[in-house]
């Protein structure tokens, strides 16, 4: 539960929704930064788990089983949430175009990548590149 609580806050830091509506790139580095809690969260529980009851044990099993499943769900539920606001992204800076699908993109595989749980310090070249893309993103919109 206190992932929980603690993803729901950070995902509201990422954002200035008390302020004003969320950006794009608010949205999505709020989806990921969700994902990549649970997930993280979720790997902890199953390392704790095989330390305290052994890699063979039920109760490890169980908590590892349950640890994809929530990632999975995590990722399956952010996914669409997104498409909406990307298309109206879209349409609201045409000429942003480019970086704005490329920033999705790399969303998307980055995603795809946190839908199985990772420890806090696991670095990927989707995150890389999801990153990356994002910088693009907001240096586009910093010269508009």
């Amino acid at each position: 539960m206190r992932r929980y609580v603690f993803a729901f806050a950070t995902s509201a830091l990422f954002s200035l929704s008390a302020f004003a509506d969320p950006t794009f790139i608010d949205r999505i580095e709020g989806s990921a930064a969700k994902c990549s809690i649970t997930g993280s969260g979720n790997a902890t529980e199953a390392s704790i788990a095989q330390r305290d009851y052994g890699p063979t044990s039920k109760k490890y099993k169980s908590i590892l089983q349950k640890a994809y499943e929530e990632s999975k769900e995590c990722v399956e539920t952010e996914k669409p949430s997104i498409k909406p606001f990307l298309k109206e992204e879209i349409a609201k800076y045409p000429q942003l175009r480019p970086a704005i699908t490329e920033a999705y993109a790399s969303w998307l595989g980055y995603m795809d990548w946190l839908s199985t749980p990772r420890g806090w310090t696991d670095e990927s070249p989707e995150k890389t590149s999801y990153e990356a893309a994002i910088n693009r993103l907001k240096a586009e919109i910093d010269t508009m």
